[in-house]
């Protein structure tokens, strides 16, 4: 596997990015650019440090917390996070949350693989009008928490 990532940071044992305890995993790059962007630092894809995929895996699986996988956006840098998920699950049971400035029906669409390997999806960009500070796991009303494996069931 000679997949690379462009890594911002990890944050280790985090309880704000998905239920309980996380490792997160903030990728460098995105093409969207909202306004009001939370991680505007992270829209150059030259923000971070390359890692192979095999790294990047290493350094979130020093412990048994689950995944969360942000940005930047991280279907800028698609081939690579697909390889990233989909190494977890077939080496781990951690399960996977990713934020995505693209809205659900457009990931369907264009990134349909990734919807192979994780379980959460936030969706949506942040839309500072719709900014509420309380939303959970969100920063804005449009966007949406969305449970994968239930859609996965759905369309069984």
């Amino acid at each position: 596997m000679n997949e690379t990532l462009m890594v911002a940071r990890i944050a280790y044992s985090t309880s704000v990015d998905g239920v309980g305890l996380r490792n997160s995993l903030y990728v460098s790059g995105c093409p969207i650019h909202c306004k009001g962007c939370h991680n505007p630092e992270l829209w150059d894809i030259n923000a971070g440090t390359k890692y192979t995929v095999e790294e990047v895996f290493d350094m979130l699986n020093v412990d048994d917390f689950n995944i969360s996988i942000l940005g930047g956006e991280p279907l800028m840098q698609y081939e690579s996070i697909v390889a990233l998920c989909k190494l977890i699950k077939e080496r781990t049971k951690k399960t996977i949350w990713l934020w995505s400035g693209y809205e659900f029906e457009n990931i369907k669409g264009c990134y349909p693989e990734i919807l192979e390997y994780i379980d959460m999806l936030v969706d949506g960009p942040f839309i500072e009008s719709a900014k509420e500070p309380n939303l959970q796991w969100r920063g804005s009303k449009n966007q949406r928490v969305i449970d994968v494996n239930i859609y996965r069931e759905m369309c069984k």
